[in-house]
Order: C-alpha cells, then sequence, then structure tokens
C-alpha cells in the first residue's frame, strides 16, 4: 500500500502527514533484522522434525523499475508461509549461486537436519543446481521440462516427453528406471493436467513413493503470492522501489499474514468453516 493509504489506518489522533513521515522514517531508517524476522514466524509454527520448503519468485513493474522477489517459503496447511527472500537486481530467473545461497542461509539458522525437500516448478532446473542439492544431500521434487534430454532403453538420447507418450489423465505414473537428467539421477513421475498437457516430477530421493502428490504443494506458494498481492495486503500498490525498502515491506506483509492465517486457523477451530472444493480440488475460501 501507499504510505498515505496506511496512514488513514493507524489508531490515535495524530495528523495524517505526521503519520506518513512515521511510515517513512521506518522504511529509511529502522533495522528489522531478516533472521529475526525468519526465527519469530517459524517459532509461530508447530515443530515438526521436518519441513517442507518452496522456492519460486514473483514480479512486478513499477515505472521503470523491476521489483523481482525470490522467496523461500515453508508449507504449512494449505499455504507457505515465508521465511526468507532475495530482491533480485534483474528481471528474470535466479541462477544456481542465487538458489543455493538462499538455501544456505536457512541452514545455516536452522540446520539442514530440519529440510524434507525442496519443491519448485520447471523454471529452477538445471546441472549445477540440480547436483549441488543432490551433493548436500537435500531432497527435492522439482518438476522438469517436457524437452529434458534423457536416454531411452536403445541408449540413444530424446527428450523425456517421448518416453512418456503413453502417460494418461487418470493416474500418476512412475518411470520404471532411473534417469540421468540434467547430470543428476533422478526417479521421474508423470501425469496429465485438466488440459492434457505432461506435468513430469523430479526427484533425487530414488525410493520415493509418490514424488507428484509431494510436488502439489509447490501450489502452496502461488496461493500465498495471490494473498500478499491482493486480500488487503495489496504489496503490488506500494509506490516503493528501492530494494532495502521493499524487502522490508515484504517483512511486514509476512508478519501481518502468517498471524491473520493463525487467527483464521483459530477461529476455523472454533467453528468450522464449510469451505467447498473448487474444480480443482482447492477450498474456494482461505484460512
Amino acid at each position: 500500500m501507499r504510505h498515505a493509504a496506511l496512514a488513514e489506518r493507524f489508531p490515535g489522533d495524530a495528523k495524517t502527514d505526521s503519520v506518513i513521515r512515521r511510515l517513512e522514517r521506518f522504511f529509511d531508517q529502522h533495522p528489522l533484522c531478516p533472521a529475526d524476522v525468519a526465527r519469530f514466524l517459524l517459532q509461530l509454527l508447530p515443530d515438526p522434525k521436518q519441513r517442507e520448503f518452496i522456492i519460486d519468485r514473483t514480479n512486478w513493474k513499477w515505472g521503470k523499475s523491476n521489483i523481482n522477489i525470490f522467496m523461500l517459503g515453508v508449507v504449512y496447511k494449505g499455504i507457505a508461509i515465508p521465511l526468507y527472500w532475495d530482491m533480485l537486481d534483474k528481471r528474470g530467473n535466479t541462477n544456481h549461486l542465487e538458489r543455493a545461497e538462499l538455501i544456505e542461509r536457512f541452514i545455516k539458522q536452522f540446520g539442514k537436519d530440519n529440510i524434507e525437500m525442496i519443491l519448485a516448478d520447471r523454471e529452477f532446473v538445471g546441472e549445477l543446481w540440480f547436483n549441488w542439492l543432490t551433493a548436500h544431500h537435500i531432497p527435492f521434487a522439482i518438476r522438469i521440462k517436457k524437452n529434458s534430454k534423457v536416454v531411452n532403453h536403445h541408449g540413444k538420447l530424446v527428450q523425456i516427453k517421448d518416453l512418456l507418450r503413453h502417460v494418461s489423465h487418470k493416474e500418476t505414473y512412475r518411470h520404471g528406471r532411473i534417469l540421468i537428467v540434467d547430470g543428476c539421477a533422478v526417479r521421474v513421475f508423470a501425469k496429465r493436467d485438466k488440459d492434457h498437457g505432461l506435468v513430469i516430477v523430479a526427484t533425487n530421493q530414488l525410493q520415493t513413493l509418490d514424488a507428484m502428490t509431494i510436488y502439489a504443494k509447490r501450489w502452496e506458494i502461488e496461493s500465498l503470492f495471490a494473498c500478499l498481492k491482493g486480500r488487503g495486503f495489496n504489496l503490488e500498490e506500494t509506490h516503493l522501489t528501492k530494494m532495502d525498502r521493499v524487502s522490508k515491506l515484504v517483512a511486514v506483509n509476512a508478519l501481518a499474514f502468517c498471524w491473520a492465517y493463525h487467527v483464521g486457523i483459530h477461529h476455523d477451530k472454533q467453528r468450522p468453516l464449510k469451505r467447498k472444493p473448487k474444480s480443482n480440488g482447492r477450498p474456494q475460501a482461505s484460512l
């Protein structure tokens, strides 16, 4: 939101101009530590032995400025809770070093043993990235591109979609052989989406029973981005363009969102909501 819109919602008798100056000082000067925010957010969640995490980007343009946020979120009750994020000084995708650095920030603070699985869409593939995860014993379930090259049972290099032509929309298919994708040994799962397109998921956990079901939780970060960009949070409406200030605004939104979601869970326990599922199986209303 813009400062003026926020100022109108502040309690007390202070004049709007005074509140706007307070907001400007906060975003300009307040030392909001990202590690402290991550620790507080994770403490608000139940403490399972291991957690699933999602990486993804969201971006928009304000004037001539590109706002490009690369985020690590933790899976929690149908949503992703943001923990760490980087403001990318570019328009496009991340490289393997930027991805590794974001995950290493979590590991440094909480330890690698807390990571059950990293989930990501087909934007986050590549030989250096897959091998970094595997070398560090970090499990992943990542959607891969249908033109990824693999060796068929004749020893010929083909696009992976050629091995999966027979996959139907009725069930998830688990390929019988371990394949080498982007230089990494993986188990491959595939299914058809509602438009009959192939969804192909690779995991370095070669004994995983159903990586497709685990990967489906990746959608939870899309739900998070939809909430942060609308539903009262309205992140895209900000006029902030300096990266450190936008990052601080994301932190405030993350704290507010996590708290609001907890309130929703509490109310749902007291008086369960009747939330009819949509055609894709997801509930119509968010907690």
